[in-house]
């Protein structure tokens, strides 16, 4: 009894690490899902995967600029001002600018960035990218109330930063057919483009400096109030306002919903099997990595069967998107 129950909690303890990639990914999985889902017509996978990678990967010279700022930059002394300055300045600012540098190079170099739709998607990849290494850190740091912290950041953090790159990829999106979604005006581009900076920046630093506030409120539950309904508002807030843009989008890119030859029931579970593949894959790995000599191995197969639904599923979505160009090309044409 006592050799299964220690063989039990060995299994447990080689799983927590697994368990905790599971919960800080799958959020951002899901939502991605639902922004593809919500484009007329499927995305290589290749593209959307390398805007999510890229996402996640700049959240190592944003922390990295972070720390230099927070250690050679002075802040007043009073903790309400500073709060808000170092939310601006130290967090709003150096996150929003590289996810936004992110999905402009992505918009600029990327031949498959070809409808206004398109920036939401890739721009949600991007923020949804950062949003899950980020919460893999938070969780690895929790210790044992790992849990609570994955619901709570689930729900509204991940959420909130996939909106935050779905708006700054719309403006930008707007900016680059602009032609198309009716908006014509001297000053359209550079407006846009400051738009698509400055709102996710705004939104960034109004919920932060909400939630870092709270603790400076102790004792005083109408401010308690105040704050934790500013930082809700400003989170869903900023999920609404993307999905209201995202909606406007496909409302008026006419031009290109003319040439759509594919019903999305086609390939929209395609997607969602791809990015199940792609979370499977990165618990296996976590597996693969710090479980015991059996979990290992168990984590490597179960790798190679991820990484083999995820090139299956890639495979379809790839052969569709180039149909699909194919067709909007021929329909230009004619």
């Amino acid at each position: 009894m006592a050799l299964g129950l220690g063989f039990v909690a060995m299994l447990v303890s080689a799983l927590v690490p697994s368990a905790i990639v599971a919960a800080a990914t799958a959020p951002a999985l899901l939502v991605l899902w639902l922004a593809v889902a919500a484009d007329s017509r499927p995305e290589p996978p290749r593209v959307v995967l390398i805007a999510f990678v890229l996402g996640a990967l700049s959240v190592i010279p944003v922390g990295l600029l972070e720390l230099w700022l927070k250690h050679n930059v002075p802040i007043t002394h009073n903790p309400w001002l500073a709060v808000d300055v170092s939310t601006l300045f130290f967090v709003g600012i150096p996150e929003e600018t590289f996810k936004i540098s992110i999905i402009v190079a992505i918009a600029l170099r990327a031949r498959d960035f070809d409808e206004p739709m398109d920036g939401v998607v890739y721009g949600a990849a991007v923020g949804l990218g950062f949003a899950a290494l980020e919460n893999v850190l938070h969780l690895v740091r929790a210790g044992t109330f790992w849990e609570i912290i994955a619901i709570v950041r689930g729900v509204l953090s991940v959420p909130f930063h996939g909106a935050l790159g779905a708006i700054a990829g719309a403006y930008i999106a707007r900016a680059r057919f602009g032609g198309a979604l009716n908006v014509h005006s001297r000053w359209r581009r550079p407006r846009l483009f400051l738009l698509a900076w400055l709102i996710p920046v705004a939104l960034h630093s109004l919920f932060d400096a909400s939630l870092f506030s709270i603790p400076h409120a102790k004792g005083h539950t109408a401010a308690v109030l105040l704050l934790s309904q500013t930082a809700l508002i400003a989170g869903f807030g900023a999920i609404a306002f993307a999905v209201l843009l995202a909606r406007r989008i496909t409302r008026h890119q006419k031009l290109w919903l003319q040439t759509k030859r594919l019903p999305p029931a086609h390939w929209r579970g395609v997607w969602a099997e791809c990015l199940i593949g792609v979370g499977l894959s990165f618990v296996a790995l976590t597996l693969g990595i710090a479980g015991s000599s059996g979990v290992k191995m168990a984590g490597w197969a179960l790798l190679v069967g991820a990484l083999g639904i995820s090139w299956k599923c890639g495979r379809y979505l790839k052969q569709v998107a180039i149909n699909r160009h194919r067709s909007a090309t021929t329909a230009s044409t004619s």
